[in-house]
């Protein structure tokens, strides 16, 4: 009877002990979890605003590139100045980067320097005044290059201004302007819908709305704002979703808001994002609760098992060595325990078993780096990871506490093997320390082990050498600049030089233009020489006729009218050279056959006085663009030469000047027996001549070459050569004009 009451005592203890455990320890994994799960969704939150303010920085200077770019076109200047604001052609810039480049929707605006928009890229709304604006009134006085995010007539956008300066006279601005539509974009890869809410109280200023939709009067800006999420807002009442402190669950959506400031601190819009919140990895808080729940397990079967032993009164014997067994193994775990904190403690770096958020054990190196905690436990209740002493060194080889695209730090390192990554924390001097990143995974459980290896000397190291290389650079720049001034005093000297040559060039080329004259009176004077010769023998005859009385009128007429074509003739000489070196003002398309038929006509007279024969052929004719005059005048040089040439051949029937067309080149050739081979590399230097100083210089092939090669592009080429004509064979120079 004793034994069956003592029984039930320990039973009803066993079901009090059983329960309070189960109890106490759901309570506990509940508030565990509570507090796990609220840390996880405010790191999601801050992710997810730190996200959206990253996208937000990138677009905003991605627009300043853009206008500062853009500001960089000379014609812009010329436009504002002239006032020819018809001229600017933004639309198609926005219409090339829609298509070959991520920006869908860049809108560019010109702002005079009264405030009013006197072009749009995307609409043909202008003369309106938009001083209106904060911050583009904020511009107007600093006329600098500034940057904003503000809400218009059309849009909540974001802006970049450039200012525009004639000789540093104010012109006005050049605006570039884009959208949220993109940043809503990216968030929804992300698998975040996002609403873009613009402040009810712009809603008056919003007169072209880009999109229809509105709740209440906050007008929506994103373009793609799902109508679910929109009719979720109307529904619940919108104000309660702006300046959301972290976060706010309802039903199965995450959803924070993100604060949209003006350059003065007042509210021009909210970000709210939604997101599914079944999307956020909270596996390790549930592999928490599972071990939390095992472990409860564990205790009742060991409660189950002290109850046991004691109903059924196991003698003590019995007791005792199992006490003793279980002591024995006990030990044995702690010895193996010890074993690894001895292997973890004799690292001389940092080593951390964690998993990815909460730290599990280290080593004394960690105690030994934060002094202001002396065990574990505090270390986790202070800190609760090391990567919360992460700094972000504003580096992608530095590791800091943030969400890697649905990552955590760790992972992140363990996902990319090859990489070496750092981490960089302050001591308790506040001295920044920077550590080399090893992480790997354990075999038989899901923890990450961390090795933080001191490699703070190796970088001070490197920056020395920065700042040694640095000071190296600004003494080579200085010395640099040493050279340039010598070298400026130097040019000035070299200027003077060739100023002196440059005018001595004048001179000759003064007396090379008084040689070209006298050959060109020398034309004109074989060219008068029979009609002036028809003119002397007609009025010497009606002379003599009329002293021996016998001019009738019809032979008057007759010699009058020899007389009138005679002077004709002169005067239609006269026009003819006075057009071939009429000076050009302007650039003509012009055929290379009749410039050669003009040449060869003014040259006519010459060449019948000194029995010349011209051979002239053609396959195809070639367009010149370029000052027809000049290029005729360089083929008066050509032939002159060949002139003077053939001229020292005393048999006039080998007097041969050959002229051919062929494959888009020009080749002039003659019989004048060719140029000594020790010259033909001077021909074309200026001064160089064989000629009797009364018949040149030294300028006219020099003269050909700088305009042919250096001003028209064109290659020539002087060298010996023969050619037939009429089955015999001539030797001579031969100038070669490739006009391909």
């Amino acid at each position: 009877m004793l034994y069956r009451q003592n029984a039930y005592k320990y039973l009803l203890l066993f079901v009090i002990l059983a329960l309070s455990v189960v109890l106490f320890t759901s309570l506990y994994i509940h508030n565990k979890e509570k507090n796990l799960l609220d840390s996880k969704y405010k790191e999601s939150a801050k992710n997810t605003k730190e996200f959206i303010k990253n996208l937000i920085e990138n677009k905003q200077n991605a627009t300043l590139a853009i206008a500062i770019s853009l500001a960089k076109d000379d014609r812009l200047y010329s436009y504002m100045k002239n006032r020819t604001y018809k001229n600017f052609e933004y639309e198609k810039i926005s219409s090339q980067m829609r298509e070959y480049t991520k920006f869908k929707n860049v809108w560019i605006q010109i702002i005079d320097k009264n405030g009013t928009s006197i072009y749009r890229s995307w609409t043909k709304k202008t003369n309106d005044n938009l001083l209106f604006r904060k911050d583009l009134n904020k511009m107007f006085k600093k006329q600098d290059i500034t940057t904003s995010i503000s809400v218009g007539k059309f849009d909540l956008s974001i802006k970049a201004r450039t200012p525009i300066f004639d000789d540093g006279k104010f012109l006005g601005a050049l605006e570039v302007i884009t959208h949220f539509n993109s940043i809503s974009k990216r968030l929804k890869k992300r698998g975040i819908d996002a609403i873009i809410a613009v402040d009810k109280k712009y809603k008056s200023r919003l007169t072209f709305p880009l999109t229809t939709n509105f709740i209440d009067d906050y007008y929506i800006s994103n373009l793609d704002a799902s109508k679910k999420f929109i009719n979720y807002l109307k529904q619940n009442n919108i104000n309660n979703y702006f300046n959301i402190k972290d976060y706010k669950i309802e039903n199965t959506l995450f959803i924070t808001s993100y604060e949209l400031r003006d350059d003065n601190g007042g509210h021009l819009a909210s970000i709210i994002s939604f997101k599914d919140k079944n999307s956020i990895d909270i596996q390790a808080i549930k592999d928490y609760k599972r071990q939390m729940i095992m472990l409860v397990v564990i205790l009742l079967i060991i409660l189950v098992f002290i109850f046991t032993l004691y109903v059924y009164n196991i003698d003590s014997k019995n007791i005792n060595r199992l006490n003793s067994r279980l002591k024995k193994h006990i030990k044995q775990l702690k010895i193996q325990e010890n074993k690894k904190q001895s292997i973890l403690d004799s690292q001389s770096s940092i080593m951390v078993i964690t998993d990815g958020v909460n730290i599990i054990n280290a080593n004394k190196q960690l105690l030994k780096f934060f002094k202001d905690i002396r065990t574990l436990q505090e270390f986790r209740e202070k800190y609760v990871c090391v990567c919360t002493q992460f700094i972000d060194m504003q580096d992608n080889s530095y590791i800091f506490d943030k969400d890697y695209d649905g990552k955590n730090w760790a992972e992140y390192i363990l996902s990319k093997p090859h990489k070496n990554f750092k981490a960089a924390m302050k001591n308790h001097y506040g001295s920044i320390r920077h550590f080399s990143v090893k992480v790997s995974k354990g075999e038989y459980d899901d923890y990450i082990i961390v090795t933080l290896a001191d490699i703070s000397s190796e970088i001070e190291q490197k920056q020395q050498l920065k700042y040694l290389n640095n000071n190296l650079e600004k003494l080579v720049n200085k010395k640099t600049l040493e050279l340039k001034k010598l070298n400026e005093s130097l040019e000035d000297k070299i200027k003077d030089e060739i100023f002196k040559s440059q005018e001595k060039d004048r001179l000759l080329f003064q007396q090379s233009k008084i040689t070209a004259i006298a050959e060109t009176l020398n034309n004109i004077a074989h060219q008068w020489r029979q009609p002036l010769s028809t003119i002397s023998t007609a009025t010497s005859g009606m002379q003599l006729q009329k002293e021996m009385k016998i001019l009738d009128d019809e032979t008057f007429n007759d010699s009058c009218e020899t007389i009138l074509r005679s002077t004709k003739t002169l005067s239609k000489t006269i026009d003819n050279f006075s057009n071939f070196f009429v000076q050009e003002k302007q650039k003509i398309e012009f055929k290379l056959s009749d410039s050669i038929h003009e040449t060869l006509k003014f040259l006519n007279s010459t060449f019948e006085e000194k029995n010349i024969i011209i051979d002239y052929s053609m396959d195809k004719d070639i367009k010149i663009y370029g000052y027809k005059q000049e290029f005729q005048q360089s083929l008066l040089s050509i032939f002159d030469n060949a002139i003077y040439a053939v001229c020292t051949n005393k048999d006039i029937k080998n007097r041969i000047i050959s002229i051919e067309i062929k494959n888009n080149c020009l080749s002039i050739r003659d019989s004048g027996d060719g140029i000594d081979e020790e010259d033909l590399d001077k021909v074309l230097e200026p001064y160089f001549t064989k000629k009797h100083q009364a018949f040149g210089i030294g300028m006219g092939l020099y003269m050909v070459q700088e305009l042919l090669v250096k001003h028209m592009k064109y290659e020539i080429e002087v060298k010996n050569s023969t050619f037939s004509y009429n089955n015999k064979e001539y030797y001579g120079a031969l100038i070669f004009i490739n006009f391909n």
